[in-house]
């Protein structure tokens, strides 16, 4: 039976768990528990270890606690007085009391475990505490924002947002700065828990945005991130990082052809190879040409301006597997079509922090923000040769 949503055998079942050795120094005895209408258990202390028996044999106990189901329970989740229980005569111990008295430093103290939230639960309590994580200093002026959560356990909700206060209705706005669509409310749960990044669901069709992007970008400034309750409140280990260098006595080449590509970043040239089939020009240069399947002889300088064709903002901030240091987030990595390159010849790298929210990108020669880049002044053969793009004004 349970109290409290709690069973009887769920605190035997956890006393090793809760077992502290250093409460049981010098303890070799047993004791014996008679929960009426439970069933009977015996706990054997020796040498700092603990053995937990259910059984109807509990004669050779040094002391044996007498009580009903509902009390023990009571007492070991804080809901009964252990005190009023004894005086009150709802609890008695058989034997020697003093010994009994030595198990009160051998556990931790019983914690229940939560019940599973279902998604529709974590659906409301995530709209239902959106207004308490608003931070106002992040917010624009004045939007409506919708969601839009698909599914037997979604459903629609508008924040109104004004004058640095936000109000959340559940309704579908006509006029909206920025709509959110998930078809699956367990995706969006997901993503709120951090389990599934937000992206993955855009590619994949399951989601949309509709009105303004960059809004819907920075939602996860504008409202604070969400606490799980179901999530442990166990200080988490911490994490000691020794930052070292691996030296590995190895070389690896990059071939003739990247190399060419690198050694070309040194002189301030950006280095492309043009299929003699098709006209592709390969950035970084590779031998042969990932669709005709041909080899690559002819080198051809493109750049080194040229213009966004797309961005995306990074939240993950990769280590780098050499120094496992990691940039900070959020950055903007772009795809470039550098002047001299045609169609889908772009060249991925990095934007200038301060300009990410400035940059657009563009299917046609005109609409995309035009870059150029910048070079670090020591240069050596790498890719960071260049630090990264930033708007050609």
């Amino acid at each position: 039976m349970e109290y409290w949503g709690v069973k009887v055998e769920d605190i035997f079942d956890t006393m090793n768990d809760r077992f502290r050795p250093e409460g049981a120094k010098g303890v070799t005895a047993k004791f014996g528990y008679d929960i009426s209408g439970e069933g009977k258990w015996k706990i054997i202390v020796s040498g700092g270890l603990l053995e937990v028996i259910k059984t109807d044999d509990i004669s050779d106990c040094v002391a044996v606690m007498v009580c009903d189901g509902e009390t023990f329970v009571g007492i070991n989740i804080g809901k009964v007085d252990a005190a009023n229980a004894f005086t009150s005569g709802k609890v008695k111990i058989e034997g020697d009391f003093g010994q009994f008295g030595k198990t009160a430093k051998m556990f931790k103290k019983y914690v229940p475990k939560k019940a599973a939230m279902s998604t529709r639960d974590y659906i409301l309590d995530m709209f239902g505490t959106l207004v308490s994580r608003f931070q106002p200093q992040n917010a624009p002026q004045e939007a409506v924002i919708v969601y839009d959560i698909g599914g037997a356990d979604g459903g629609v909700w508008t924040a109104y947002i004004k004058d640095g206060k936000c109000e959340l209705k559940e309704e579908r706005a006509e006029k909206f700065t920025v709509k959110l669509e998930v078809q699956e409310a367990k995706d969006w749960v997901d993503v709120m828990l951090g389990k599934v990044d937000a992206f993955s669901l855009l590619s994949a069709g399951k989601a949309a945005i509709v009105g303004e992007t960059q809004l819907a970008l920075k939602l996860g400034e504008i409202f604070g991130k969400y606490q799980d309750p179901m999530a442990s409140t166990t200080p988490e280990q911490e994490l000691i990082v020794l930052k070292k260098t691996i030296s590995v006595d190895q070389k690896f080449a990059t071939g003739p052809v990247m190399g060419k590509f690198l050694n070309g970043l040194k002189e301030k040239k950006i280095l492309g190879n043009r299929c003699p089939k098709c006209g592709r020009i390969q950035l970084p240069a590779r031998e042969v040409c990932a669709e005709c399947r041909v080899r690559v002889d002819e080198w051809v300088e493109v750049g080194p301006k040229g213009q966004v064709r797309y961005m995306e903002y990074v939240y993950y901030a990769s280590p780098d597997p050499l120094t496992g240091e990691t940039r900070e987030t959020p950055y903007g990595m772009a795809n470039i079509l550098l002047d001299g390159c045609q169609g889908n010849d772009t060249f991925a790298h990095l934007i200038r922090r301060d300009q990410i929210d400035r940059i657009k990108g563009g299917k046609d020669d005109v609409s995309g923000t035009r870059v150029r880049p910048v070079w670090n002044e020591h240069r050596t053969g790498s890719i960071f040769d260049i630090k990264y793009f930033e708007i050609d004004e």
